[in-house]
C-alpha cells in the first residue's frame, strides 16, 4: 500500500473519531429529560460539545469531495455518484427507523408519520417542504439535518466546479458561508428580525466554511504548496466566527482542536496511526448509517436497558447501546447498502 493510499484510509478513522463524537453529545448531554442519570454529565466538555463532530465530518466532506470532482467527467455523473453513495442508506435506515419506531416508542421525538421519511428520502430541509406544500412535514431524525446541508454542498460547489473551474466554486462556498454569517451577526444584534426563509438559509450556509478549510486542504495534500497552508489557516479561522452567536470561549477552543487532529491526521505519520487503526475504521466504516440510526433509538435503548436491567451503571447505558445499535449499522453498511446499491445502478 502507497503512502498516498495509506493516508487517505485514515479519512475512515476521522469519521469514526466523529460519529463517535456525536454518540457521546446525544448519549450523556442533550437529553437529560430523558435519561435515568438527567443531568449527572452536563458538566462535561467532551460530551457537551461532542454534537460538533458533525463540523468535522463537515472538514472530511470537503476533501473527500474536490478529490471526487477532480475524477469524474461531468457535474451529472457527479450527483450520480453522490446520490448512489447517500441514498441507499437513507432509505433503508429510514425505513428501518420507522418501522422500528413502536418498539423504540420512548424516542424524545415519539412515534413518526410516515409522511416523515419524505424529506430524508428527498434530502431537503423539513421546513423548505412545509413552506413549499403548505403542510407539515414531522421529524424523523433531527439528525438528518446534516446531510441537507451536505447535498447543498455538492450541488451548488458541483455546479460551480463543472461551469467555471476550481478556485470559483471555493470562492463562490466561501461567499456562501460569509453572507449567512454576516446575517447571523446582524440578526444577533438586532439590526432586523430573523424570518422563516433567513433561518434555513443560515441553519445551512453557517456551515459552509468547513467544507472550504477541508477542500484547501485536499490542495495542500496533493501539492504541498506553503500558499495553501495559509489559506487552510486563514479560512479556518474565518470559519470559526459562526461561533460567534454562541460567545463560548470553551467551543471555539473545541473546533480549533478538531481542525488541528484533522490536519495532524492527514500529515502526520506518528499521528495518524492512531486513525489508522483498525477501531477507528470500524467505526468509520459504518459512521454514515449509525449516524442516521443513532439518535432516537439510543435514547430509548438507554431508557429500556435501565429499566430491565438496573444494574447496568449509568455511564455504561450509553456504551452498551450505541454497541447494539453499531451492530445494526454494520448489517446495513456490509449487506443492505451494497446490495440496494448494486440493484440500483442495474436499473439506472
Amino acid at each position: 500500500m502507497s503512502e498516498k493510499k495509506d493516508r487517505i484510509f485514515v479519512l475512515d478513522g476521522l469519521r469514526g473519531l466523529a460519529i463517535l463524537l456525536v454518540l457521546l453529545f446525544h448519549g450523556y448531554y442533550i437529553w437529560t429529560d430523558y435519561y435515568p442519570y438527567k443531568n449527572l454529565y452536563e458538566n462535561n466538555i467532551l460530551f457537551k460539545y461532542g454534537s460538533l463532530g458533525v463540523q468535522l465530518f463537515f472538514l472530511i466532506s470537503g476533501f473527500v469531495i474536490l478529490m471526487s470532482v477532480e475524477r469524474t467527467t461531468t457535474f451529472f455523473k457527479f450527483i450520480k455518484n453522490r446520490w448512489m453513495r447517500l441514498f441507499p442508506s437513507m432509505l433503508i435506515c429510514s425505513l428501518i427507523i420507522y418501522c422500528t419506531a413502536g418498539f423504540f416508542y420512548e424516542r424524545p421525538f415519539g412515534v413518526p408519520d410516515l409522511k416523515s421519511i419524505i424529506p430524508g428520502i428527498l434530502f431537503i430541509n423539513n421546513g423548505i417542504l412545509e413552506k413549499v406544500f403548505k403542510t407539515d412535514f414531522p421529524v424523523l431524525e433531527l439528525s438528518f439535518w446534516s446531510l441537507f446541508v451536505e447535498v447543498k454542498f455538492y450541488v451548488i460547489f458541483g455546479f460551480l466546479y463543472y461551469t467555471f473551474n476550481r478556485k470559483v466554486a471555493l470562492i463562490g462556498i466561501f461567499l456562501f458561508y460569509l453572507t449567512a454569517v454576516l446575517m447571523q451577526i446582524l440578526i444577533f444584534h438586532k439590526f432586523f428580525s430573523e424570518t422563516a426563509w433567513m433561518k434555513i438559509y443560515i441553519g445551512s450556509f453557517i456551515h459552509f466554511g468547513w467544507f472550504v478549510v477541508g477542500a484547501l486542504t485536499y490542495i495542500y495534500y496533493q501539492n504541498q504548496e506553503k500558499k495553501y497552508f495559509w489559506l487552510i489557516v486563514f479560512t479556518a479561522v474565518s470559519s470559526l466566527a459562526y461561533t460567534y452567536k454562541f460567545q463560548d470561549l470553551t467551543m471555539f477552543t473545541y473546533l480549533v482542536i478538531l481542525n488541528i487532529i484533522f490536519f495532524l491526521a492527514l500529515f502526520s505519520e506518528k499521528f495518524g496511526v492512531l486513525f489508522n487503526s483498525l477501531f477507528f475504521k470500524f467505526v468509520g466504516f459504518i459512521s454514515y448509517p449509525l449516524y442516521l440510526l443513532h439518535e432516537n433509538m439510543l435514547i430509548s435503548l438507554i431508557i429500556k436497558i435501565n429499566k430491565n436491567f438496573p444494574q447496568v451503571p449509568h455511564f455504561l447505558l450509553p456504551l452498551v447501546s450505541s454497541i447494539c445499535i453499531a451492530l445494526l449499522a454494520y448489517i446495513t453498511a456490509k449487506f443492505l447498502e451494497p446490495y440496494f446499491q448494486k440493484r440500483l445502478k442495474k436499473i439506472i
